[in-house]
């Protein structure tokens, strides 16, 4: 099963979404891009602006159910279904700054709205995309709401970032950013993939794209994690196809 986030930087889904194609991506969670034409099992969207929102695509033979949102949960921690080979529970991640609970503190309180039980979850839960958050600016948020706070939240779920299990690093000490900023360059790993720990023995590849490749595109690149099959022997992975 291959996963992958990606902040497309504004754009219409139909220019946006085929930069994911060579992927080959059974699921996707893209941020920033505009609503597609129609939405089914494979293509899901949501947000309050038509021309920038989140779209979350599944490759067949998995499919997409929305689920219920909370109507008082900040932007934007969206529940779907995922079925096929593999059954989980995922979140769409976009944290906006222009809300009264902003970027990592609203994924927070969003953790403990949709994940109430610190405990490991009953249905596998991942969680992915854009959190605009990294545990470099735990100073500027309340202790309970920064990055770090996050991270520790969902372990006591039973969730871990399969970048970091698969690297071996701490939270702040990452080497591959995943977005940079316009104007001075500076680049910054904020877009992140929350699994079950349990899977973490099932990940045969993450990737990162390159900012050569995708800058024409978006200022993020797309965060890539390949998983072994949930039955039978993993699939072979074609390393020239990488993010």
């Amino acid at each position: 099963m291959r996963l992958v986030t990606w902040n497309a930087g504004r754009g219409p889904f139909n220019r946006k979404a085929p930069w994911l194609d060579h992927l080959q991506c059974d699921v996707a969670v893209i941020q920033e891009i505009g609503c597609p034409p129609q939405q089914d099992a494979q293509v899901q969207w949501f947000g309050v602006n038509p021309r920038q929102g989140v779209a979350v695509l599944a490759r067949a033979p998995y499919r997409l159910t929305p689920m219920p949102q909370m109507v008082d949960a900040p932007a934007f921690f969206v529940p779907f279904a995922v079925t096929g080979p593999q059954v989980f529970q995922l979140y769409a991640v976009w944290t906006l700054g222009s809300q009264p609970c902003p970027y990592v503190e609203a994924a927070n309180q969003c953790i403990d709205m949709y994940l109430p039980n610190e405990s490991p979850l009953a249905v596998p839960v991942v969680a992915m995309g854009d959190f605009n958050s990294n545990a470099l600016w735990d100073g500027k948020r309340p202790n309970r709401r920064n990055h770090t706070a996050m991270v520790e939240r969902l372990a006591r779920r039973g969730l871990v970032s399969a970048f970091h299990a698969d690297r071996g690093v701490a939270h702040g000490a990452e080497a591959s950013p995943t977005f940079w900023h316009r104007s001075n360059k500076r680049g910054f790993h904020i877009d992140y993939c929350f699994l079950p720990a349990a899977w973490a023995r099932r990940i045969r590849h993450v990737d990162i794209g390159t900012h050569a490749a995708w800058n024409l595109a978006s200022d993020h690149v797309p965060l890539l994690v390949d998983l072994a099959d949930p039955i039978g022997d993993p699939r072979q992975i074609d390393r020239t196809d990488r993010a």
